[in-house]
């Protein structure tokens, strides 16, 4: 009796350690290793993962993918050629990328679809979308995005978790696990690396990775390639262990990159103006007046420009003075037409040395007429009526329309006869 009892206890004591994690073996720890960047790592009975937030809100982060012409490097490759602080692996491969992959504005040139339609793109101002690119696996890249991963297959989607995967089957059993999510807003980026396939850590299924998601905020997000794969790298070292004991080298990777003291400059466009009409070849203001959305006031030396282009030319403005944030201000473009008949011009809002476009672009209709047509000049007056003289050089000369010019040459001519005469009367000595 007592022999059952003890061990029946035994086995009570054993069931309760192994249902409820000791201190010692459940641990979270956080640290917050940059400005936007926090990054937490999970120790539990069956569990050693990572779970990165990088918050895509903080201008001295940005997200970078591998560009195709340094695919199949190691996480470790990457992190060092790209400067990234935090660097995991990202699309399956196989004879080339499986899913649209894009770096630098850049698309893959080989790649493969298998089902890989799950895509998370990132643009130059932290701006990210989660696309299904089934229709346009090989790009083109929507206009705001430079760098783009595809996995499979969506773990959520607007919130919501399929779980019914057809695709692949091995989210149905534990292995190592690479994800990527989105917040519902879009301004937080959640990296997942979990390790497996270990004694006493067999990895992640699809639902367990879901759940974790979900724990750190997660609306949409991708399953990336795994397994072997999985790699998580941060400032410099590697950080999980890899199943294989050491790293693949892998088609692409997502990177995190540091900008220490940026500052975001950011607007909306709230008014504009132009002249109804204009004149071609003549200068004409064109004002926009946007509000200073971001954290740096604007001036006419440092701040966002105003470019406004006809398709052929471009003009520049800066604000016509101080505005702080908050505050309005008014950009004066002079532009000057070459064609007449009307216009469209199209004006955005662009932050210093042209990077971030802060507005969506705005369009002025202007008619443009033609110059006027010269003048002929007025006809000159007919010349009044003159009575032509001559002048027979007796020291008094004719003067045009002044008849009286001839009554003076003749007196003049008979003076010289006078005093010809009186030199031939006088003797000879």
């Amino acid at each position: 009796m007592y022999d059952k009892r003890w061990r029946a206890g035994a086995w009570a004591v054993m069931m309760a350690m192994t249902a409820v994690p000791s201190a010692a073996s459940a641990v979270d720890r956080w640290t917050s290793p940059h400005p936007g960047i926090r990054h937490l790592h999970r120790v539990r009975p069956g569990v050693d993962l990572h779970v990165v937030l990088v918050d895509l809100g903080s201008p001295e982060v940005s997200v970078v993918a591998t560009r195709p012409e340094d695919r199949f490097i190691t996480t470790s490759q990457f992190a060092r050629r790209y400067d990234a602080v935090v660097a995991v692996n990202a699309n399956f491969w196989g004879r080339g990328s499986c899913g649209l992959a894009a770096g630098g504005g850049e698309v893959y040139p080989r790649i493969y679809e298998d089902g890989c339609i799950a895509t998370l793109g990132v643009g130059p101002g932290n701006d990210a979308v989660a696309l299904d690119t089934s229709a346009s696996p090989h790009g083109p890249l929507p206009s705001m995005i430079t760098e783009a991963w595809s996995g499979k297959p969506w773990l959520m989607r607007g919130g919501q978790a399929p779980r019914n995967w057809v695709r692949p089957q091995h989210l149905y059993r534990p292995n190592p696990r690479t994800a990527a999510a989105l917040s519902a807003d879009h301004r937080t980026m959640i990296l997942l690396s979990a390790d497996g396939r270990r004694p006493g850590v067999p990895g992640l299924t699809g639902f367990q990775l879901v759940d974790v998601l979900r724990e750190f905020g997660a609306h949409d997000a991708i399953n990336l390639d795994g397994g072997g794969s999985t790699t998580l790298v941060m400032d410099s070292h590697l950080i999980n262990r890899p199943s294989d004991r050491h790293e693949r080298a892998v088609i692409t990777h997502l990177g995190i990159r540091l900008r220490p003291g940026a500052v975001w400059y950011a607007g909306q466009i709230t008014g504009r103006g132009a002249p109804e009409s204009v004149t071609a070849g003549q200068s004409s203001k064109v004002w926009v007046e946007a509000r200073n959305t971001g954290r740096r006031a604007w001036s006419s030396e440092q701040g966002p420009t105003v470019e406004l282009t006809d398709g052929r030319r471009t003009w520049t403005a800066r604000p016509t003075g101080e505005v702080p944030p908050g505050e309005v201000g008014r950009f004066e473009v002079s532009w000057e037409p070459r064609s007449f008949g009307n216009t469209s011009l199209r004006a955005r809002l662009v932050a210093p040395e042209g990077g971030l476009l802060v507005d969506e672009p705005i369009r002025f209709d202007v008619a443009v007429r033609a110059p006027a047509a010269p003048t002929a000049p007025a006809a000159a007056p007919p010349p009044a009526p003159q009575v032509l003289t001559a002048s027979m050089g007796f020291g008094c000369n004719a003067q045009p329309g002044h008849p009286s010019g001839l009554a003076w040459g003749v007196l003049g001519m008979f003076g010289s006869l006078v005093a010809a005469l009186r030199r031939r009367r006088r003797p000879i000595a």
